[in-house]
């Protein structure tokens, strides 16, 4: 997960962007408590998100919040709740997947970036290993989706479909993880998979300009034979594969029976990836106008 999944603020009601808050520096606080001070730079919107589908579907109230002080700053003031199973699971998460991007950042980045990569590669080691003793189901899906993701990315994979499937089918499961009514586990399934699916899309609508100056894998460039910029027909066919993905997303919220953080989950998936993605669209045209 990349940081593409986050509310549009301008849309949320004061309290709900509190309780968003809320939860955000929850997972912070749990990051640092469980993988050491240095993993709350893995914090990420995209994990939040997980953290709130999670306790909408399991849980029937939602959490009450109290004041502390940021770990950070201790002149700033947020609010906490109380750290349960989904947040130690959206940490190690975070701590799995970082240890896959080092992995491939190492493979496939130039030297300064390789070089830095190394250097985490240790620590960011020890803290994988801990989030694996307990969480190797998830470890297994996500090592299985790298490779498959990998092993397309060798064969210079140009179809959008393919390309976004391995990531995507990751996140289903991870979402749809442990529930046992079949129609909400096939709900869940799809908005982690069309979720996954809208990040990997925009990830490479964002890396687009540098893959193409670089000669770098990205699944636009070989479906659209894109040799230097990108037009505005491209752009527009780029805009609606990953639109399609987020009215997917949001259909499949909308089929649960979500018991709270429903509105804060509508405007993430309905408000918020519209927003980024009129973000990435104006970086790509000022691109190149450049």
């Amino acid at each position: 997960m990349f940081g593409y999944v986050k509310p549009d603020k301008q849309e949320l009601k004061v309290k709900e962007y509190e309780t968003y808050k809320a939860v955000y520096c929850t997972l912070c606080k749990t990051l640092g408590k469980e993988y050491g001070v240095f993993a709350k730079a893995l914090l990420t919107y995209d994990a939040t998100f997980y953290v709130l589908f999670r306790k909408a579907l399991f849980q029937d109230v939602p959490d009450c919040a109290h004041r502390g002080v940021c770990r950070f700053n201790p002149l700033k003031k947020c609010n906490y709740i109380d750290v349960d199973e989904i947040f130690s699971t959206a940490a190690a998460l975070s701590v799995i997947m970082l240890y896959y991007k080092l992995l491939d950042n190492i493979s496939d980045s130039g030297f300064f970036k390789k070089f830095g990569c190394r250097l985490l590669l240790p620590y960011v080691k020890l803290k994988f290993k801990k989030a694996v003793k307990k969480y190797s189901y998830f470890n297994d899906i996500i090592k299985a989706s790298v490779e498959k993701q990998e092993e397309l990315e060798r064969e210079n994979c140009g179809s959008v479909d393919m390309a976004c499937d391995p990531s995507a089918k990751a996140l289903g499961e991870i979402f749809a993880f442990g529930l046992e009514n079949e129609a909400d586990k096939q709900s869940a399934y799809r908005v982690g998979y069309c979720t996954g699916r809208y990040v990997y899309l925009s990830d490479a609508l964002d890396d687009l300009e540098d893959d193409i100056k670089h000669g770098s894998y990205n699944v636009f460039v070989n479906k659209y034979e894109i040799d230097n910029e990108v037009d505005s027909e491209t752009l527009d066919g780029i805009c609606g594969s990953i639109r399609m993905s987020i009215a997917e997303a949001g259909a499949a919220l909308d089929a649960l029976k979500l018991n709270c953080y429903s509105s804060i989950l509508k405007n993430i998936v309905f408000d918020g990836t519209d927003a980024q993605l009129n973000m990435l669209i104006n970086k790509s045209k000022e691109g190149n106008n450049e």
